[in-house]
């Protein structure tokens, strides 16, 4: 039991370990009911700009504890906590809690009176009760367009993660699967590394997303689009969408892969370019170079191997000789595709040659060289995607000259092609 007479009597705050912030209410019983002094302090009376918002609010904090089970606490945030609750443990044991904001108990969370809505970046909680009242007063504070919420202890089926969530989603604070901690937020030791919980902005959020994407991380990529998607934040994804696109990073093909996998066609459908959608339904595609607007079929004629020679064709837009799809596989979680071209029913292949090898059109397409990554890139408003072999990493061009009719050979490159869309870059459009 808390008892006011011990807390009126307890030693002062420790100001050398924590920094002393201004107005804390930490010598002071609840006083809601006078007109105090709200913080931040702010000329605007309506919105706090970002420059003043409150860094760091710890929810039931004390200061920071360090103690032989573990650290807890930070030294220099606000803690809020009961109004005569004393610092519980380690060497500020039974002194004030130091930067303390006041409430009146347990089940009675408002700060209001001593912090503004809508006005903190970022509010910590370390494994104490999360009621109703105390998730309305986290989910007040915390501010919508920056602010963050980490929770340590808690499983997600916890009925004090509901009480927060219910609230959070209400305000735009979502939960972010796979978050990491920022450096400030590892000095806790008394959880494991994993027992954490981040909830964060829209922004933010979408931030994660790009590099989950971006580091293979595709499990918790697709959960992010999904919470995005839900809470009716879908545009987020398409934004970065297009970022990974302008940078060409290949993730960016198994990223839309896994939502496709993971029975969210929709959203590949909603926020990636349609040649997502062609490539991984398997429809019928035509394979266009950039720089010649030559498009790729095979020849008619079968050589010495019962295999043909792959061509760009200079003059066919529409046969059926030119119809392709693509075929997805996935191995040791990296994506490849079969190119099959449908009126040969052959796969295309390079040929295990010197230099720059030639491709064709063989029957199979078990062996490495008969297998693609598929590298997107977006120049202006161009989708444009590097075929690059599996076996011999080779990108696919069209050579130089032309024969007779004015076709041209398709060659595996014997170098670089990132960064050259101009040269090396395919167009996969609807057939």
């Amino acid at each position: 039991m808390h008892s006011i007479s011990l807390w009126n009597f307890s030693r002062s705050p420790n100001y050398e370990t924590n920094v002393d912030l201004i107005y804390p209410y930490s010598e002071v019983p609840y006083i809601g009911t006078y007109k105090l002094v709200k913080i931040p302090l702010s000329t605007n009376k309506t919105v706090v700009p970002v420059s003043e918002l409150i860094e760091h609010v710890d929810y039931w904090g004390e200061g920071r504890i360090n103690a032989p089970e573990g650290s807890t606490g930070f030294t220099n945030c606000y803690n809020v906590n009961h109004q005569y609750q004393l610092v519980s443990n380690g060497e500020d044991r039974d002194k004030k809690i130091p930067n303390r904001i006041p409430v009146i108990s347990y089940a009675n969370c408002n700060t209001s009176s001593y912090v503004k809505d809508n006005s903190v970046k970022l509010v910590t909680l370390m494994g104490a009760p999360i009621n109703k009242s105390c998730a309305e007063d986290i989910a007040r504070m915390v501010n919508a367009d920056f602010g963050k919420v980490v929770i340590y202890g808690f499983g997600a089926n916890a009925t004090d993660i509901k009480n927060l969530e219910a609230e959070l989603t209400k305000k735009g604070v979502l939960f972010c699967h796979g978050y990491k901690l920022p450096e400030l937020l590892t000095t806790v030791t008394l959880f494991d590394d994993i027992d954490h919980r981040g909830y964060l902005n829209v922004t933010d959020l979408s931030g994660e997303l790009y590099r989950k994407v971006f580091a293979g991380d595709f499990i918790n990529a697709v959960n992010i689009s999904k919470t995005l998607e839900n809470s009716g934040n879908g545009a987020s994804i398409s934004d970065v969408v297009t970022k990974l696109l302008k940078e060409g990073k290949r993730n960016t093909t198994q990223y839309a892969y896994k939502l496709w996998d993971s029975d969210a066609r929709d959203m590949v459908t909603n926020y990636f370019p349609n040649a997502f959608k062609n490539i991984l339904d398997q429809d019928y595609v035509k394979i266009i170079n950039k720089k010649d607007s030559f498009t790729l079929r095979l020849a008619e004629e079968l050589d010495d191997t019962k295999e043909r020679l792959a061509l760009g064709d200079s003059k066919d837009k529409s046969s059926e000789k030119i119809r392709w799809k693509f075929v997805a596989i996935e191995e040791n979680k990296i994506l490849y595709f079969k190119i099959l071209n449908i009126s040969s029913e052959m796969f295309l292949k390079l040929e295990d040659v010197d230099g720059s090898k030639k491709s064709k059109g063989g029957s199979s397409a078990i062996e490495k060289k008969s297998q693609w990554f598929l590298d997107p890139v977006k120049v202006d408003d161009d989708l444009l995607f590097y075929i690059i072999n599996r076996e011999f990493n080779q990108g696919l061009k069209l050579d130089e000259n032309a024969d007779s009719i004015g076709n041209k050979q398709l060659l595996g490159h014997d170098g670089a092609v990132y960064g050259q869309p101009q040269a090396f870059g395919w167009y996969i459009t609807s057939w």
